[in-house]
């Protein structure tokens, strides 16, 4: 069989702030445990019952009913949810043991207040709350295969699975919203936005008659002259143009005379001074020799 998947969804009850008015069993549970968490239960699959419900939902309550399998919305505002991805063939296996050996089973005080101090081995024979999901989860491959349903409590159950859970909301409000949404799409989309599906067409139209045409013949690009733009700048009078670069005078290397003195290449008919590195030697010997 082609295993499309399924889930089961774990169901806590949390106790109120004004515990007063909670009953004596769910006091006794939450001073025990030290937690909130007094109660759980498990909606097993996917199916959705009459107006959306949770199907099968395992469950016992400390009364003559025991160990029950029923619908409901679970849509108290002081319930936690958690949902539990698992395999149809898993859902299949915790829907039959439940049906055959947990429907009708009383509900045990004596192994509620054990499970915390000395836990028995679950027998199936009777449940608590705790005792009967772990047992269920067990079947299912959801717990581990040597753990004791026994010493399962609502905390302990919240605490391991807390981390795994895929979703952690209630199955019946996802399903009325999706299927608003579904009823958005189909319904008031085109209603809300009139007009889009008739520009989505004429936009396609367009589009193909564009391919159509480059297929067939090539079409010129029609080109729509610029307007002119204004001119930023007023044009004054033209400035006159640079003078004529003058032309680097070749100057060969310096010659040095006997004393050592280096002196530019100057003709010697050309009357004037004559600077040599020797005029700036202000030294005693220098002088003496130009004197």
């Amino acid at each position: 069989m082609d295993d499309q998947g399924s889930s089961v969804t774990l169901i806590f009850y949390r106790i109120q702030p004004k515990w007063w008015r909670e009953p004596a069993l769910n006091v006794i549970s939450a001073a025990a445990q030290m937690s909130n968490l007094t109660h759980c239960e498990i909606a097993i699959g996917e199916e959705a019952g009459q107006s959306g419900t949770m199907k099968h939902v395992a469950r016992i309550f400390n009364d003559a009913v025991g160990v029950e399998l029923v619908e409901r919305t679970g849509r108290n505002p002081q319930n936690i949810y958690l949902q539990l991805g698992c395999s149809k063939h898993a859902e299949h296996r915790m829907l039959s043991f439940v049906k055959n050996h947990c429907v009708g089973k009383p509900f045990s005080n004596l192994a509620m207040f054990l499970s915390l101090l000395w836990p028995r081995q679950t027998d199936c024979q009777s449940f608590f709350c705790a005792e009967l999901v772990a047992a269920i989860l067990k079947e299912g491959g959801l717990m581990d295969a040597h753990s004791n349903p026994g010493s399962a409590t609502p905390e302990m159950l919240h605490r391991i699975y807390a981390s795994r859970a895929a979703v952690a909301a209630n199955p019946c409000v996802l399903r009325d919203v999706q299927a608003a949404a579904l009823h958005f799409n189909a319904t008031l989309g085109a209603q809300a936005y009139p007009g889009m599906s008739e520009r989505a067409a004429a936009h396609e139209h367009h589009l193909t008659q564009r391919a159509v045409l480059a297929n067939t013949t090539a079409v010129q690009p029609v080109t729509t002259p610029l307007p002119q733009q204004p001119a930023q700048f007023a044009i004054g009078r033209r400035r006159a143009a640079s003078p004529t670069r003058g032309h680097f005078r070749e100057v060969g290397r310096n010659q040095y005379n006997g004393a050592g003195a280096c002196t530019a290449r100057i003709p010697p008919s050309q009357p004037g001074v004559q600077l040599t590195l020797n005029s700036l030697d202000f030294t005693t010997a220098a002088r003496m020799r130009r004197t």
